[in-house]
């Protein structure tokens, strides 16, 4: 796919799409959608460049300053905002060798073979303590009208109920999807409240990989 809206129709229902575009092409057609660019960290542009990170280089309050070089956990991006993205685009100019992992339970609806898990009922009962900076607020890994959120870097468990999601979430990565980035051009289009993503482990001849990526908020008009 190489049209947004179409994009868009396949990550609504199965929680990400892929497909091959210029960054250019699918920014602009962002905008034309009324779609609102969003920065995940305060002073950060919301185009970002992702590259492999060891944990001593990092930013101190990344998951690549816990996990390095290493697999990470299954995520939502911006869950420590009050109002998270819709969207988050990763695009990749050149193959690499290191895959995106993701996750959603509605992949089912549209490839019954896919092994999904059902939602356990901690998801909307356990509590998290949500750290944004020198601020905290409390809220559940899962809400019915905005999705999931997720983030075990910046999400500290306050009850039993929400370590049980936390265990739930770490027990999602092996079968989660493993994207494979071997074509120009290709983009990853994350619907971010509906599935968890993750980077898995850098591979040796990996150390120049960039993503690039966008968070995306709807406006709302949309």
């Amino acid at each position: 796919m190489d049209d947004l809206a179409d994009l868009v129709k396949t990550a609504t229902t199965s929680g990400w799409a892929t497909g091959s575009v210029d960054l250019w092409r699918l920014r602009s057609r962002a905008r034309a959608l009324g779609w609102q660019e969003v920065a995940t960290r305060k002073g950060d542009s919301p185009v970002s460049v992702l590259r492999p990170t060891t944990a001593e280089k990092a930013h101190p309050r990344s998951l690549s300053a816990i996990h390095g070089l290493g697999e990470q956990p299954l995520h939502t991006d911006g869950a420590h905002l009050k109002d998270p993205p819709t969207f988050v685009v990763l695009h990749a100019a050149t193959p690499n060798e290191t895959p995106t992992l993701v996750w959603s339970e509605r992949s089912r609806v549209t490839n019954p073979s896919y092994p999904g898990i059902g939602r356990p009922p901690c998801l909307t009962g356990g509590i998290f303590v949500v750290r944004t900076g020198s601020t905290q607020f409390l809220a559940s890994a899962y809400d019915d009208r905005d999705g999931y959120r997720y983030d075990p870097g910046c999400m500290q468990p306050a009850d039993e109920r929400a370590h049980e999601a936390a265990r739930h979430f770490a027990s999602l990565t092996g079968s989660a999807y493993q994207h494979e980035w071997t074509e120009p051009d290709q983009v990853l289009l994350i619907s971010n409240r509906r599935a968890l993503h993750a980077r898995a482990a850098v591979g040796e001849a990996d150390a120049g990989r960039e993503l690039t990526r966008i968070a995306y908020r709807l406006t709302p008009k949309q």
